[in-house]
């Protein structure tokens, strides 16, 4: 499996209560997370304020993609931030 996130920009006229200022762009964005298998067929998504920390992401994927394996995950690729 391999996990991975992304500060997205919102569009123009989003409410200001579903985002947050990314700290390194200084634009208001959400950051999607990934799972993919192998296949890279997904295996799950969470949507996270812009301001949080990529392990943040992690935890919410890992848990949610081991229940959705039947707690057979092996082995998962991360970048340094996770």
């Amino acid at each position: 499996m391999n996990i991975d996130t992304q500060s997205v920009r919102v569009a123009a006229g989003e409410p200001e209560e579903t985002t947050e200022l990314d700290a390194n762009k200084k634009t208001p964005s959400r950051k999607p997370g990934l799972a993919v298998d192998v296949l890279r067929l997904i295996i799950d998504v969470v949507a996270l304020p812009a301001s949080t920390h990529d392990h943040e992401a992690g935890i919410a994927l890992l848990d949610h993609a081991a229940g959705l394996c039947g707690m057979r995950v092996e082995r998962v690729l991360v970048d340094q931030g996770f």
